[in-house]
């Protein structure tokens, strides 16, 4: 640490600047307290010729604490004497928030008492202050000092460094916050931001807390300007704590308020942090201040109750419908596992097999002692949070034991101050297993119904195939059983009816009609076609084959344009073809080989996705080598 760093954050906090200075072998100054003008540090820069470096060094008027002098870099003051004195040397081991908290509390030990003021009689423009009596050299700089509220000095007083219990800047600013919850001020002079995320009342020069009270006084009057960052989140620490709020409702009302009004107002360039920061406490004040479990859920991110959801779904499948289970593989499975051939071609059978298959072989025992959803999701984890931990909150207040049951699958627990969450963790998850799993049905399910397109087997654990074979033929038995009662006619019916009908429409014809009713059913029975024979199934396949091939022709044709940057669109037109069915057919092909969709498709216009341009490049090669 250098001697400039130190003077350069008094001047800002505490507006002293150095004094009677001069030159010779030591280069001294001196520093003066701002309220009694009198000294309180000798600052010494020394030339060393045997390091060619200038040697800093400060001597303090400090009542130092045994704590405070073991510190290597404090040591006995070089110039003053008596045990008010400490030393502090500036090299690379001197710790700079130790010495500026230092001098916080050399300032604080060297402000007058309460009754050692006068009146100021010098006339002023605007102000007609008390200001302390001047007792010694400092008192031409002190008359020059600008007006700073007695309330803000009040404040400063009210500070304590012998608490070290391990909360002393969230236990100083609840206390100083409650005294300043009423306090407004009116002053628009130019002050320095301050960086930091934890910021306090303590962290804050004369003005900079003069700004900041203005600025929170005009949010509370509904007026909204732009601040600094430290500013936005003091103001968010003044209602976590309940200041400027009648109860724990009203503090997240007034932060959902700002939030909507100055954060999403366009006040800041970028609000994503702070936004995510105030979620997350939204959730964990709500917590701690023991709201209903109902207004708890609203402050869960949605998409963490989507995904909890879908969890208690798939955990309990017994318990919910085909169409429930289908959708929630679908939420971990992912958008492409929507555009698989087999949804798109026999979409219900589908869902019906993925919810009995998942259902069988969750209930199909453990591999490895754990379940199928342990093995694709993990274990629930007990783990312990800190709410509000990283914001500057107090609460005096105990805590008092409490359950939060959320859903099956997330609850929330404090006993004896400790908290607790129980929930999956994201993390936990392996998603390679379950797509895995949701691949091997998928190529079952084509297989089963000829979709074409036929994947290959990739389940990495013999054992969880083999359930899910089993299951997929369980399933395919109940649908086709399900298929033959649906269409269980009673034959004896139809032909009662048949032959009403037939006794109605003779009675209803004329001769004439008579004989047109012999020639229709002499053309039906020489054109009948039989259909048992094989001879027209094989005939009609056999044209549908080279339908496909030409089409496939036709597709590649038509990638091979994509990929020269080619007029496709001229081929399509010829061909009476759809641009969005083209670019479909063309990445359900190259799926099994790519793994993802290799063309995008707006309007009319077919775009490649260059990542891929390389392995479609091998594949036309091969197909044509």
């Amino acid at each position: 640490m250098e001697l400039k760093e130190l003077l350069d954050y008094i001047k800002e906090k505490h507006n002293i600047e150095e004094s009677d200075r001069w030159d010779s072998f030591l280069t001294m100054s001196r520093l003066y307290h701002p309220l009694t003008g009198k000294m309180m540090a000798l600052l010494i820069k020394e030339w060393n010729s045997d390091t060619g470096r200038w040697a800093e060094h400060c001597d303090l008027k400090y009542d130092a604490s045994l704590f405070d002098r073991m510190k290597e870099y404090i040591v006995a003051p070089l110039r003053m004497h008596g045990s008010s004195w400490v030393g502090i040397s500036f090299n690379d081991k001197t710790d700079r928030d130790h010495i500026f908290e230092l001098f916080d509390k050399a300032v604080l030990q060297g402000n007058p008492s309460k009754d050692t003021a006068l009146s100021d009689n010098r006339k002023s423009n605007t102000v007609y202050t008390d200001t302390p009596l001047p007792f010694a050299k400092g008192s031409d700089f002190l008359k020059k000092k600008e007006y700073i509220p007695e309330k803000i000095t009040e404040m400063r007083k009210l500070y304590r460094y012998d608490d070290y219990s391990g909360q002393l800047s969230a236990k100083n600013f609840y206390r100083q916050a409650k005294f300043m919850e009423d306090y407004e001020d009116d002053y628009h002079g130019q002050v320095c931001d301050i960086s930091g995320y934890f910021t306090t009342y303590h962290d804050l020069s004369d003005k900079q807390l003069r700004a900041y009270f203005t600025w929170r006084t005009e949010v509370r009057n509904g007026v909204y300007n732009k601040t600094f960052t430290s500013f936005i989140y003091l103001y968010i620490y003044e209602l976590l704590c309940g200041i400027g709020s009648s109860s724990p409702v009203d503090s997240l009302n007034k932060l959902k308020e700002f939030e909507e009004k100055f954060i999403e107002g366009g006040f800041l360039e970028d609000s994503t942090q702070i936004k995510r920061n105030l979620h997350r406490w939204y959730l964990e004040y709500s917590l701690v201040k023991g709201f209903s479990v109902d207004e708890v859920k609203k402050y869960i991110e949605k998409d963490v109750l989507d995904r909890d959801h879908a969890l208690e779904i798939l955990k309990k499948s017994g318990n919910y419908n085909d169409i429930e289970i289908f959708e929630s593989i679908s939420f971990f499975a992912g958008k492409r596992f929507l555009n698989s051939v087999s949804l798109k071609k026999e979409r219900e059978k589908s869902i019906i097999i993925y919810a009995y298959v998942w259902k069988f072989i969750l209930k199909a025992g453990n591999i490895d002692g754990k379940s199928i959803f342990t093995h694709c999701f993990g274990r629930l984890q007990n783990r312990s949070i800190y709410p509000l931990l990283n914001a500057v909150y107090r609460d005096d207040k105990v805590i008092s034991d409490i359950d939060y049951i959320v859903n099956g699958v997330r609850s929330y627990h404090c006993k004896s101050g400790r908290w607790k969450e129980k929930s999956y963790i994201r993390a936990c998850f392996n998603k390679k297993k379950l797509v895995s799993i949701v691949h091997e049905i998928d190529r079952l399910i084509r297989d089963e119904f000829k979709l074409g397109y036929y994947l290959k087997p990739n389940m990495e654990d013999t054992r969880i195939a083999d359930l899910i074979a089993v299951a997929f033929n369980e399933a395919v038995k109940e649908i086709k059983h399900n298929e033959r009662k649906r269409i269980n006619v009673d034959f004896s019916v139809l032909k009662k009816i048949r032959n009403d009908a037939e006794i109605i429409k003779i009675n209803l014809l004329v001769d004439e009609d008579i004989d047109e009713k012999d020639d229709i059913q002499n053309t039906i029975e020489k054109h009948h076609i039989e259909y048992d024979d094989g001879n027209n199934s094989k005939t009609e396949n056999s044209n549908f084959d080279k339908i496909s091939e030409k089409s496939d022709d036709i597709n590649l044709n038509i990638l091979k344009y994509i990929v020269a940057g080619k007029d496709y669109k001229q081929l399509i037109r010829l061909n009476n073809m759809f641009t969005s069915i083209i670019t479909d057919n063309i990445n359900e092909a190259f799926f099994e080989e790519i793994g993802d969709n290799i063309l995008e498709c707006e309007g009319d216009e077919i775009y490649l996705v260059e990542d891929y341009r390389e392995d479609i490049l091998n594949i036309i090669g091969e197909i044509y080598e």
